[in-house]
């Protein structure tokens, strides 16, 4: 938390310290997840964004996406409590519902054009809170006889702070901008000087949407 807690404060004195462009964007995107690692998660989602022009080149930008579930399956043994019970081992179908929320604050700058003209390319940079809502089904068997180290209906949330970075571009219309955006997020393995269990591996996403600026 202590790192998150250091860029709000800087956040806060550009905010303060700078000269007022009074510019702000409200907007939302589509996005696709895609999970590293060796893992087969994909999930598609929706979010909301925001952002705030220091200048015409660099804004600060913060919103919040979250992804439907999908699921994944495997298999597990479950093993009989009993040495008279026949079969001793039972072989069990498990599903993992995954989906994935994540809250992000960063900054976006461009190298090519700014927050105004027609088009523009830029990159962000990116601190954020991901959380993975899982739910466990596993196919019928009898608990009374086996002990599968699975619980039916059984439901954690694992979490995990990342560091992201990306490039996008975007192109005015009438109504304001159409963007598009990749970013690696990756975990971060320490929190407030304390290493930490990285519980959601790295991954990408894809992302477009719309931009709709306000002159304040």
């Amino acid at each position: 938390m202590k790192m998150f807690k250091q860029i709000s404060i800087i956040l806060l004195v550009l905010l303060l310290s700078s000269e007022a462009y009074s510019q702000i964007s409200i907007g939302g995107q589509v996005s696709y997840l895609n999970l590293l690692g060796g893992s087969s998660l994909k999930n598609f989602g929706i979010g909301l964004k925001g952002d705030y022009a220091i200048n015409d080149k660099t804004l600060v930008t913060g919103g919040a996406s979250y992804f439907l579930g999908s699921t994944y399956s495997t298999t597990t043994y479950g093993n009989a409590y009993s040495s008279t019970t026949v079969p001793s081992r039972i072989t069990l179908n498990v599903d993992y519902k995954v989906s994935f929320i994540q809250l992000f604050i960063g900054g976006k700058r461009y190298f090519v054009g700014d927050c105004e003209d027609d088009f523009g390319f830029y990159g962000l940079g990116e601190l954020g809170l991901v959380l993975a809502p899982i739910s466990t089904t596993i196919s019928d068997y009898d608990s009374d006889l086996y002990d599968a180290g699975v619980t039916e209906g059984s439901s954690e949330t694992l979490l995990n702070f990342t560091i992201g970075f990306g490039l996008g571009i975007e192109k005015e219309f009438g109504f304001g901008y159409v963007f598009a955006d990749l970013k690696l997020n990756l975990p971060a393995n320490k929190v407030n000087e304390s290493t930490v269990e990285i519980q959601i591996p790295a991954f990408m996403t894809i992302n477009a949407g719309v931009r709709i600026p306000f002159d304040l």
